[in-house]
């Protein structure tokens, strides 16, 4: 017989009912779903395709104490041969796009910039080209206000809305957003959207913007990696600095670095415990040639 003490027994059978809806993987293995391929198996992975699921298996996970890692594309992460010990909540189904007003879109954190940016195009609604290419969702990139040539998602976030337990908003101000870097890599919380501002532009400017910034990127190393592994040092590009070293190339045949871009390491076959060790000995390399301390820019998950 169950007993329950407290009130009614329907929120507790619509948690249920709603966790059961919700597509679970035990057998998740981290290089399935991260650029670098890489990385070991998590206990499981949920992968909730609307806000009510998202937040019903937060809710669980955070009731069973058990730990767990929200991941959105996996474009920034390099996670341990060993895997994670706990459960993975998956953003990668929450997508979609709202216009709350002329200026405003509302867009949820599992949304590439890619299909974002061709509502833009469709709506007609500039200002978020600088976007284009980069292999993320709109929730990663908020989190790790990313950006590209010089702009940051930050100049574009009106607000954030995220969950904890309960529904709560950021303001701009208030996500203290720096260089690759926001409140909301501190905080325990689901990113549930973001509110961007845009401006009216024509469908013909917004595609010629975005063949622009996607030619740019032409020139980008190929094969499996994170992108740029370090921030830049204050003034400088981490990529440059490295090559300055003579690292261009540097590694084994399986993890170097890449000579067209210094600042990617390429998987080719190798560990994740091999690509760390790689982003490490880059590090000495660097303080000892150059007195220069590189502070990662990829997402260390597990125990290397």
């Amino acid at each position: 017989m169950l007993l329950y003490r407290g009130g009614n027994l329907r929120p507790l059978f619509e948690s249920a009912v709603l966790l059961n809806r919700v597509e679970r993987r035990e057998n998740f293995f981290f290089s399935d779903y991260t650029t670098y391929h890489l990385g070991g198996r998590a206990k499981a992975a949920y992968f909730p395709s609307n806000l009510v699921e998202a937040k019903t298996v937060y809710d669980y996970l955070k009731k069973s104490g058990e730990n767990f890692f929200i991941l959105a594309n996996g474009s920034n992460l390099l996670a341990s041969d060993s895997g994670y010990d706990g459960a993975v909540l998956c953003t990668k189904k929450l997508k979609g796009v709202v216009r709350v007003d002329a200026d405003t879109l509302f867009v949820l954190s599992g949304t590439s910039a890619g299909s974002l940016l061709r509502y833009c195009e469709c709506n007609g609604l500039g200002g978020l080209e600088y976007l284009a290419g980069i292999p993320a969702t709109i929730g990663g990139i908020a989190c790790m206000n990313g950006g590209a040539g010089g702009r940051y998602i930050s100049s574009n976030i009106i607000s954030v809305r995220l969950y904890n337990g309960k529904d709560f908003v950021l303001s701009n101000k208030n996500c203290n957003f720096t260089y690759k870097h926001s409140t909301m890599r501190d905080i325990n919380a689901l990113i549930c959207g973001v509110f961007l501002s845009v401006f009216p532009d024509s469908p013909q400017n917004i595609k010629a913007q975005v063949g622009r910034y996607l030619s740019k990127r032409e020139f980008h190393p190929k094969g499996y990696s994170c992108g740029c592994v370090f921030k830049n040092p204050s003034g400088m590009s981490a990529g440059a600095v490295i090559e300055s070293c003579r690292l261009s190339g540097y590694g084994s045949e399986r993890a170097f670095v890449s000579p067209k871009h210094c600042n990617f390491i390429i998987n080719n076959g190798a560990t994740a415990g091999e690509v760390k060790a790689l982003i490490d000995s880059v590090k000495r390399k660097v303080f000892n040639c150059l007195g220069i301390v590189l502070e990662e820019e990829v997402i260390l998950l597990g125990d290397f």
